[in-house]
């Protein structure tokens, strides 16, 4: 008996034309957001999407650690999939999550440079060096810069008093002891004929508190305030559980002392003695930095 292979073979067709015809999509930019956490107030994410890769940052709100992971996207239907476990569905300049939608910000498809890499200064001679620490496929690297030379390593060693990352091959070894009083991080590169240390310039880390009578209505009660500054661009970021007292701000006057931070509507001035003022709708709210 001949068998038909007609039928199976339009059916192939068939299921290929409606696989292909699936419209890749077109939520290329940079979105922001809050998640939600169990052991802090929440933690802040911005999120590049380029095609079928993406570049995460999450900052935890009160806390010194940022975090910076690439992966890659699966487009399922309408929900784009990450590879560590995020889901999303785009909608009009959102991506709409479980437990939190992101709000796009930018059509650029690259998390600015300056939010995911570090500032240093090498101790002793004063020589400039720029450091990234990202994850990829659950793995660990640093992606450190000095001298013009750019040198890609792996964590080798993490426990509770340092972070470890090697090239073997080139017997390069560099060391992140875990600060103990300070929120400055130290850095220690070796090569085979010498050891220099690092310490972290840029961005820095603060928490303010709100001064006098408190209404979260009107003004967050704490900020975790980053200051960020690459000898082009200088600027601060205001971050608070809910997005909309969450503020980027650019600097606009600086003395040995003091600094003003401002959007055209918001902004943040900075005095000496741990203090600073919020302006929002051309009210004043004043804050005290945490020691």
């Amino acid at each position: 008996m001949k068998k038909n292979h007609i039928f199976p073979l339009a059916i192939g067709s068939l299921s290929f034309l409606l696989w292909s015809c699936q419209a890749p999509h077109t939520s290329d930019g940079i979105y922001e957001g809050i998640l939600p956490a169990a052991d802090c107030p929440g933690i802040y994410v911005m999120l590049a999407i380029n095609g079928n890769q993406y570049e995460l940052l999450e900052k935890y709100i009160a806390e010194p650690e940022t975090f910076v992971t690439r992966g890659n996207i699966e487009q399922k239907g309408k929900q784009l999939h990450l590879d560590n476990q995020m889901q999303f569905t785009p909608l009009s300049h959102e991506l709409q999550g479980q437990h939190t939608t992101l709000k796009k910000i930018s059509d650029r498809t690259e998390l600015p440079e300056i939010y995911v890499s570090q500032s240093l200064k090498e101790d002793q001679s004063g020589e400039d060096a720029l450091i990234k620490l990202y994850s990829q496929k659950d793995k660990k690297y640093a992606e450190f810069h000095f001298r013009n030379n750019t040198y890609q390593l792996k964590l080798n060693l993490h426990n509770d008093s340092v972070d470890e990352y090697v090239d073997p091959e080139q017997h390069i070894k560099l060391s992140q002891p875990v600060p103990q009083l300070s929120s400055f991080q130290e850095f220690i590169f070796r090569n085979d004929t010498a050891a220099y240390t690092f310490t972290q310039l840029s961005p820095t880390n603060c928490i303010y508190h709100l001064a006098g009578e408190k209404n979260e209505e009107e003004a967050p009660t704490f900020l975790n305030v980053i200051y960020y500054n690459d000898d082009q661009q200088a600027f601060v970021k205001l971050l608070h559980p809910t997005l909309p007292h969450c503020y980027t701000l650019t600097q606009t006057e600086a003395s040995a002392k003091t600094a003003t931070y401002t959007d055209g509507e918001t902004e943040w001035q900075l005095h000496n003695n741990q203090r600073a003022t919020l302006v929002i709708h051309h009210k004043k709210y004043q804050y005290l930095e945490q020691e």
